[in-house]
């Protein structure tokens, strides 16, 4: 007996209208995957999305805030060294509007989000890039985070730090939860990354986000005043864990080479060889003599086995160099090369050590955002606690005159 759906009724199956496929349309829309009705000067989904749509504008960054959607003339304004940042609320959407990432990891982000990026972008990235890797940090390094998540929350942690220190707020020393979720998704996502065999695609990004924790290890300090600071506060044993950047970030240059020829940073080499590169020691000659005196260089003993020789060799390099954003990379030299003797002496709060600091902190004292806050209170700090508990010791009150003006203690 013939099936019930079988027979001369039985209706064919439908088939699919065949239609045209557009491989047009504006990257804005691939990447959100919604269809763009390739409109110009700018499809709708862009006005509507608020970005400035690059559809046949290869030039227009991925996600890039329209214009008037971006912080403007009518906003107020925030002096932060030459250059002039608008202020402006965040533009808040608690719903996500487009996922990024891959099959291993993804994230959404939502309206702020977008803003911060356009803020890094704009803004943030003037603060810590050098002029030859200004435009990578613009455009590749975000098109990178566009596809690594780990690097995205790297981003807009730095961004959203930035803001907080911007900002005119009682509370802009405590870090927003902003940062925090931000800080800890990229840590976890980071770590993820870096327990398995790295692959040729993953070293730019890891390399990109090892430098904005770097940035973010510097920059974390909840202290509001020089007593609560380090060493005056009572003593914890994570307060010099920040001192350990250099060393996460040699384990990954190691692992990323960033010197490679296909690498995104290759155009950097010099600069990466100077930072890098351990500063060979200074003769006895060109070390202030108070420093010679204080710490004994003159004596018999070797001067490669002297504690203080090679942090005194680099503070004395870096005498006369004001702190900018090109001379940065010779101050954290410093913190590169620092000898293991030399950080227990630190930690143990030995005047010598805790004197050199200081001079290193006092130039800083008035430079970039993100060293500029520690340096003026870990300076201050380490003054009131060397008077304090020092105070005997005469050739090192004299030699705080200088770092007390850098860091505003004395005029």
């Amino acid at each position: 007996m013939p099936s019930p759906q079988s027979g001369a009724g039985e209706l064919p199956p439908r088939r699919r209208r065949a239609h045209t496929k557009s491989r047009r349309g504006c990257r804005n829309c691939k990447l959100r995957r919604v269809k763009c009705d390739e409109g110009e000067p700018s499809c709708q989904k862009c006005l509507l999305f608020r970005v400035a749509c690059n559809y046949n504008a290869p030039d227009v960054p991925d996600l890039q805030l329209a214009s008037h959607e971006r912080p403007g003339s009518t906003s107020p304004q925030t002096n932060y060294g030459q250059i002039v940042f608008d202020m402006k609320p965040n533009l808040t959407l608690l719903r996500p509007v487009v996922t990024i990432g891959n099959k291993h990891s993804s994230f959404n982000l939502d309206l702020e989000s977008i803003a911060r990026l356009d803020k890094f972008r704009h803004r943030t990235a003037f603060t810590f890039a050098t002029a030859i890797n200004l435009e990578s940090y613009q455009n590749d390094v975000v098109q990178l985070a566009i596809e690594n998540p780990f690097l995205m929350h790297a981003i807009l942690t730095v961004t959203a730090t930035h803001d907080r220190h911007l900002s005119m707020s009682p509370d802009n020393t405590r870090r927003s939860l902003t940062e925090a979720y931000h800080w800890s998704r990229c840590a976890a996502l980071l770590n993820e990354k870096l327990s398995a065999p790295i692959k040729p695609q993953d070293r730019d990004p890891l390399w990109a986000a090892a430098a904005m924790l770097g940035i973010l290890d510097i920059s974390s300090i909840e202290a509001s005043s020089p007593e609560e600071a380090w060493p005056l506060k009572s003593s914890d044993p994570s307060d010099l864990n920040w001192l350990s950047f250099a060393q996460g970030k040699h384990a990954v240059w190691k692992a990323t080479n960033p010197l490679r020829a296909d690498s995104l940073f290759s155009k950097m080499a010099d600069e990466y060889r100077i930072l890098m590169t351990k500063p060979p020691p200074c003769e006895i000659k060109d070390i202030p003599p108070e420093f010679v005196r204080l710490c004994h260089l003159d004596q018999s003993v070797p001067l490669h086995q002297n504690p203080y020789y090679s942090a005194v060799s680099i503070v004395a390099r870096l005498w006369d160099v004001p702190c900018t954003q090109a001379s940065m990379i010779q101050y954290l030299k410093f913190l590169g090369f620092m000898e293991p003797a030399f950080k227990s002496f630190l930690h143990g709060k030995d005047p010598r050590a805790l004197l050199i600091t200081a001079f290193w902190y006092g130039p800083m004292c008035d430079s970039l955002w993100w060293i500029a806050r520690r340096a003026r209170l870990e300076c201050q700090a380490i003054c009131l606690y060397l008077e304090r508990y020092h105070a005997e010791e005469t050739e090192i009150q004299r030699m705080l005159e200088r770092p007390k003006r850098q860091c505003g203690l004395a005029r």
